[in-house]
C-alpha cells in the first residue's frame, strides 16, 4: 500500500490534506461501520483509534476510520499506524482539521458528505480540545482572549462540526437505531456538583466543559428519536501531554482511560442518553 493525496473538489486553499492508502485491488463492499475522530494524531484520540482498530480486526469486522488532526504533515505516528493497519476490510482517511477554522470544518464536512452519503456516520468522537490554564489561576488572571480561544476549541468548533455532520449521523441512526453515537470528551472539572471540584480557577477550561455537557443533553433530546445516542465522557485524569503539566502527574494510563471510554460507548442506551459518564462507568454529578 502507498500513501497518496486525493483531490476533494474544494479550492486548494481550503482543501484538507487527504491521505488514503491505495490498496492493490478495490473493496467489494463499503465498510460496515464508520467513525470520525478529531485530535486523532496523539494522546486520547490516537489511542482511541488504535484500540478500535484492534477490536475491528479481532471481530473480523469492516470499518472506515476518518482521523482528523491539525497538521497531518507532522502526524508521523498516525500515518505509520494507518499504513501498517490498512486491510481489505479496514479503510483510513486522514483529514486536516483545526476545529476553530471554518474553512477546514466545511472541507471535512463536504468530504464526509460525499464519502459517507449512503452509509452515514456511526460514531463521531469530538476529542480535540485545549486547556490553557489550570486550577491555580483565579479570576484576576482571566484573559478575554483565552476565554474566547478555549470556547472556540472546546465548544464552538465541535458544536459546529456536529451540526455539519448531523445529517450523516441521522442516516446511520435510521439504519442502526441506538447504535449510532456522538461522544464528546468532557471533564469532571466542569461539574458543578462534584465535591472534588468545589474550588476556583481554570475558568476557561471548566466552563467550556459545562457547555459541552449541556450541548450533549440538548442533542440527546433533539435526536434521540432518530436513533442517536449522545454521551459526554470524562476520560479521567489521563496521562497525556495535557494531563501531565509541570509538577502535576496524571492518575490514569492512556490505555486504561480509553478502555473505559469505549465501555461507556458500548453501554450507552436511550435510558442514559445525554448523561455525563466517566471512564469507570459512574455518572458524576453535573
Amino acid at each position: 500500500a502507498v500513501v497518496s493525496t486525493q483531490s476533494t473538489g474544494i479550492p486548494p486553499i481550503f482543501s484538507p490534506l487527504v491521505f488514503r492508502l491505495s490498496l492493490r485491488g478495490s473493496m467489494q463492499e463499503r465498510p460496515a461501520w464508520t467513525c470520525l475522530v478529531t485530535g486523532a494524531n496523539r494522546g486520547l484520540g490516537f489511542e482511541f483509534v488504535r484500540q478500535c482498530v484492534a477490536a475491528t480486526k479481532e471481530n473480523n469486522g469492516s470499518a472506515h476510520y476518518i482521523c482528523c488532526c491539525r497538521n497531518p504533515d507532522s502526524a508521523t505516528e498516525l500515518k505509520q499506524f494507518v499504513e501498517d493497519n490498512t486491510t481489505d476490510k479496514i479503510q483510513f482517511t486522514i483529514l486536516r482539521l483545526d476545529v476553530t477554522n471554518p474553512q477546514e470544518r466545511e472541507a471535512v464536512i463536504k468530504h464526509c458528505t460525499s464519502t459517507l452519503l449512503d452509509t452515514g456516520l456511526n460514531l463521531l468522537v469530538n476529542n480535540a480540545g485545549i486547556m490553557p490554564h489550570y486550577c491555580s489561576e483565579g479570576l484576576e488572571t482571566v484573559e478575554g482572549s483565552e476565554l474566547h480561544r478555549t470556547y472556540k476549541n472546546n465548544f464552538i468548533g465541535p458544536t459546529l462540526l456536529t451540526k455539519g455532520l448531523i445529517g450523516l449521523i441521522k442516516t446511520a441512526g435510521q439504519k442502526n437505531p441506538n447504535k449510532t453515537k456522538i461522544l464528546s470528551m468532557s471533564s469532571k472539572s466542569g461539574s458543578i456538583g462534584h465535591k472534588r471540584f468545589m474550588i476556583g480557577g481554570a475558568y476557561d477550561y471548566r466552563c467550556s466543559k459545562v457547555a459541552i455537557n449541556r450541548t450533549a443533553r440538548n442533542l440527546a433530546a433533539e435526536y434521540g428519536s432518530s436513533g442517536v445516542i449522545v454521551l459526554p465522557v470524562c476520560p479521567g485524569w489521563a496521562a497525556t501531554d495535557m494531563g501531565n503539566r509541570g509538577h502535576l502527574k496524571a492518575e490514569v494510563p492512556i490505555d486504561e482511560s480509553i478502555r473505559g471510554v469505549r465501555d461507556a460507548i458500548r453501554n450507552a442506551t436511550q435510558d442514559t442518553n445525554g448523561l455525563f459518564v466517566d471512564h469507570l462507568g459512574d455518572y458524576p454529578p453535573w
